[in-house]
């Protein structure tokens, strides 16, 4: 069902999106049948290491694995927001994952908050950029859904919506774009997966 020689990843989730499926956050981070669609259970960080084990970035993924085994991690079976500050600490270390300083279009955008938390999603477009941030659109899996989303009121999981980025004092500042998720600090990554 999956695509999986596709050019590039905005191409394979806007096949996805493209489909009839149903989905919600949660942290079971699989996929299930139900009344014949597919059923997306799935945290951000479960989605995104989904999407690059369906598009073949199988040496990324087991790069970062073993990086983190060798640092004394925990065994993953999932992207960690806050494993990228110290992967960015150690960006050269990686062959198959490239930090980028702003946000391109088939990007990981990473979010981590100082309470350990965090939130990824892949950078579908830049909206508007400006000196002090930028407007995306993302692909994600979330509990609170984003301005212009796909998601219907009080659903959650897999959906495509708008976020904000600024700078503020010299500080990311990342707006979920949902009332009821107020905007914080947060360092912030972009970074692309390489096959």
């Amino acid at each position: 069902m999956y695509h999986h020689s596709m050019k590039n990843i905005n191409d394979f989730l806007r096949s996805l999106f493209a489909n009839d499926f149903k989905s919600e956050y949660s942290h079971a981070n699989r996929v299930e049948q139900f009344e014949d669609k597919q059923f997306f259970r799935m945290d951000c960080s479960g989605f995104a290491y989904w999407v690059l084990f369906q598009m073949g970035y199988k040496r990324a993924l087991a790069e970062i694995r073993q990086f983190l085994k060798d640092n004394n991690f925990l065994k993953i079976n999932r992207l960690f927001c806050k494993d990228f500050a110290f992967m960015y600490e150690h960006a050269d270390a990686f062959k198959y994952w490239r930090f980028v300083s702003e946000p391109v279009e088939n990007s990981i955008l990473v979010v981590a908050f100082s309470d350990t938390t965090g939130h990824c999603m892949f950078v579908d477009k830049i909206v508007r950029k400006t000196k002090n941030g930028f407007c995306l659109r993302v692909f994600d899996s979330t509990r609170y859904p984003h301005k212009n989303d796909t998601r219907k009121d009080n659903e959650t999981g897999l959906g495509i919506g708008e976020i904000k980025i600024s700078m503020v004092d010299g500080k990311y500042v990342y707006d979920a774009c949902n009332q009821n998720l107020p905007p914080r600090n947060a360092d912030v990554y972009f970074v692309l997966p390489i096959k």
